[in-house]
């Protein structure tokens, strides 16, 4: 459908760069109820992306992972509509789904990790049997089944776990009735070729992850294991207590910054520290901070932490994940310098704070950083330029087939 006069007629006068930024649909917004709102749709989603890390990058340049939900999935809104991220990663890497396989699977069963390696499309029903495997809070039941039964060798800081007395029993040479033993209160252990083991009753009803280890939990700063609490390599807590048995493992409670935490001896520990202490051992420093590689502070995996001083977390926050909570409490951050001077670019934190060093005003700033407006006297504005993480890939947005939630 064509523009109306008058609107083709002010594009007409405006540069090119105009009329391909997001602006253009905040021209013709206002005639939406005139029937030709489609076009709106297709011209402000060219300019959104969204990458192969799961994150998304709006018609203004920010890159954010999207809002977190309480059901732990991410959500952005693109031209009036909500849109989950991982649906919108999987339509633009995946290509348009198969109508009988339309659903987006998170292969580790973490809903916050959009990343496209963690992405498939499934069937309800694949959906639902993958759910039952990774979601300890459907298998209490199944559990009931069969007494699972965790091990390792006397001596070792690792356990081990197998589904059934049986299997461990087969799995290491020994009897299953040593094995049982543990089930009835009594110190289980059995030896086998010169080696001797130990079990303990699976009280947890959950299993492990492929590859996941569990330890007793340490925790910076403190000497001793913290009882009754062990962690895992891949970020989850369980938890025993006498007045609350049989739990589930879990990835803690996540807090409105992102973190999670866990609750014991009166105190509260953050997850991502006490997997770092367990599998990392005690910092070499009291000043040093555990940093998230990836950016992404609900992924607690021990392969996605390291130790880092204060000033190097700080950089890492500010050129990852964390910038588009950044900007979006303080404004963007720009750069200044002066015309025809090789001289560094200066970095602001806000449209404003540049202004004020340059003596003019925010708005001129903006139009000057978006190529609206010609260059300041004395001044040349442009945006932060945002790093990219390794190897990460940029598409633009594809609504067809993303589905909207409506919820």
């Amino acid at each position: 459908m064509l523009l109306p006069n008058h609107l083709r007629n002010r594009i007409r006068e405006l540069p090119t760069y105009f009329a391909t930024t997001s602006y253009l649909p905040q021209l013709v917004g206002r005639q939406l109820k005139h029937g030709w709102g489609g076009l709106q749709v297709r011209w402000a989603t060219s300019t959104w992306q969204v990458s192969s890390h799961g994150r998304v990058k709006s018609t203004t340049g920010l890159i954010s992972f999207g809002n977190w939900l309480d059901n732990g999935y991410y959500r952005v809104k693109v031209t009036g509509e909500l849109y989950y991220v991982h649906r919108l990663v999987a339509r633009a890497f995946l290509g348009p789904p198969d109508p009988c396989r339309w659903q987006v699977n998170h292969v580790d069963g973490n809903a916050g990790n959009n990343a496209l390696s963690n992405l498939q499309y499934v069937s309800h029903s694949e959906n639902q049997r993958h759910s039952f495997h990774t979601n300890p809070s459907r298998k209490l039941g199944a559990a009931k089944l069969g007494k699972g039964v965790w091990w390792r060798r006397l001596g070792d800081e690792s356990w081990a776990f197998c589904p059934s007395l049986s299997e461990a029993a087969r799995l290491l040479g020994v009897a299953r009735r040593a094995v049982g033993r543990c089930y009835k209160g009594h110190p289980s252990t059995s030896s086998a070729d010169g080696i001797c083991y130990e079990f303990i009753a699976d009280e947890r009803h959950f299993s492990p992850h492929p590859g996941e280890i569990w330890k007793d939990a340490q925790y910076p700063g403190m000497t001793n294991a913290i009882a009754n609490l062990t962690v895992s390599s891949h970020g989850r807590i369980w938890s025993k207590t006498t007045w609350r048995q049989n739990t589930s493992a879990t990835k803690g409670t996540r807090m409105r910054n992102g973190y999670y935490s866990v609750g014991k001896g009166g105190r509260f520990l953050l997850v991502h520290r006490l997997v770092a202490a367990t599998f990392l051992g005690q910092p070499p420093a009291a000043d040093l901070l555990v940093n998230h590689v990836d950016g992404d502070r609900g992924n607690n995996h021990v392969d996605n932490l390291e130790y880092a001083t204060p000033s190097q977390n700080q950089r890492h926050a500010i050129s990852a994940a964390d910038v588009g909570k950044r900007r979006g409490q303080n404004g963007k951050a720009v750069q200044a310098r002066l015309i025809s001077s090789n001289d560094p670019w200066m970095q602001f934190e806000s449209l404003k704070d540049a202004a004020a060093h340059a003596c003019t005003t925010p708005n001129r700033v903006s139009c000057i950083c978006h190529g609206l407006a010609r260059r300041h006297d004395r001044w040349e504005f442009r945006f932060m330029p945002q790093e990219e993480h390794p190897h990460e890939e940029w598409r633009p947005v594809v609504l067809e087939g993303a589905r909207v939630d409506r919820a």
